[in-house]
């Protein structure tokens, strides 16, 4: 998101310095794009680091500092702020703050605005934090460029050509729903003989998982995989069984490749899904309700045709990369000239 948001800025020209951690993938990434200060390392309030971004946001003139990361609250907006300069906060995440001294510091004192990603993360936020004025929490849904989603070809997985096929794009983690998704499976797989589960991606609980699957029949695991827009071309339904998410990004992607969804209703995901109009929400930490809603989106080919034109239109409307950076900018704006 810190790319995206910087080559967006960049090319509305606006000047823009990005402050990353030294030799990260991030640097490598923008370093030729925007001017880049690798910094931002070391323990919190680290006077080193704070000397240095000090330096930095004198040397580029900045008037405004957007902290995309919770590193970036802890040493660059304290020093924005003893230099004047406005800082905005991004909270990526529905997840509550602690609500303690040091985050009414970083996160009520300091920053004179807040970016969220979903009404869910803004409820969230505010929630936990009530000494936060809620006037100054703008919700800003994370956009995505369809394009390569919607002309991308389909990834070549190798199943039958008559295969119904399901599948899971994420970390493979329990908080994602990855074994609510297999416990699913165990009913689906028995009702529906033509059916696969694709499943694309890394993380700590894939032994679970596999686990739990034991030897359930048409399971695919793809591992990690960078073609994810082929990926997503490839399925009939995408399923997002998440217990909690910061956007749902994939959700998203799915519906841009013409993909129906089948998600939880959690989080922001029923901001990106409409039950029965693009795919299907189901209760998270379900796995019967999980299993229906897939059986459910075999049975019915026409209506999941629908849906894929549907969903779309929805992102090119209400999720375009155009319309967040357009908020992004409105909202620093105002930060600048409210001083």
């Amino acid at each position: 998101m810190t790319e995206t948001l910087a080559r967006g800025f960049k090319e509305r020209g606006h000047e823009v310095t990005v402050f990353c951690y030294p030799g990260g993938m991030l640097e490598e990434r923008i370093r030729d794009v925007v001017a880049v200060e690798p910094i931002i390392k070391g323990m919190d309030l680290n006077p080193a680091a704070m000397m240095r971004a000090s330096a930095a946001l004198r040397k580029h003139r900045t008037d405004v500092v957007l902290a995309m990361m919770k590193k970036d609250v802890r040493l660059t907006t304290p020093v924005a702020k003893t230099l004047g300069i406005p800082s905005i906060v991004r909270h990526a995440n529905d997840r509550a703050l602690r609500g303690g001294l040091y985050d009414r510091i970083f996160f009520g004192v300091i920053p004179v605005h807040h970016v969220v990603n979903s009404l869910a993360t803004r409820a969230t936020l505010l929630a936990s934090a009530p000494w936060i004025d809620s006037t100054k929490v703008t919700v800003v849904y994370n956009g995505i460029d369809p394009a390569p989603f919607e002309t991308a070809k389909p990834a070549v997985l190798e199943l039958p050509p008559n295969a119904f096929v399901f599948g899971f794009v994420g970390r493979l983690e329990v908080r994602k729903g990855l074994i609510d998704l297999a416990n699913a499976w165990r009913a689906v797989s028995s009702e529906l003989t033509d059916a696969w589960l694709v499943i694309a991606g890394k993380g700590a609980d894939e032994a679970q998982a596999r686990a739990t699957l034991g030897d359930t029949p048409r399971v695919k695991w793809l591992g990690y995989r960078s073609d994810i827009p082929g990926v997503l071309a490839s399925l009939d339904v995408l399923v997002v069984p998440s217990h909690w998410e910061g956007f749902g990004l994939v959700a998203a992607e799915g519906l841009a490749a013409g993909v129906p969804v089948i998600a939880a209703r959690a989080s922001s995901l029923p901001e990106i899904i409409t039950d029965g109009v693009d795919g299907w929400l189901v209760p998270p930490k379900n796995p019967q309700a999980l299993a229906s809603a897939l059986i459910h989106a075999s049975r019915h080919p026409e209506q999941a045709a629908a849906m894929s034109v549907t969903g779309q239109a929805k992102i090119r409307g209400m999720f375009s990369l155009e319309r967040m950076i357009e908020k992004y900018e409105e909202v620093l704006a105002t930060a600048v000239a409210k001083g």
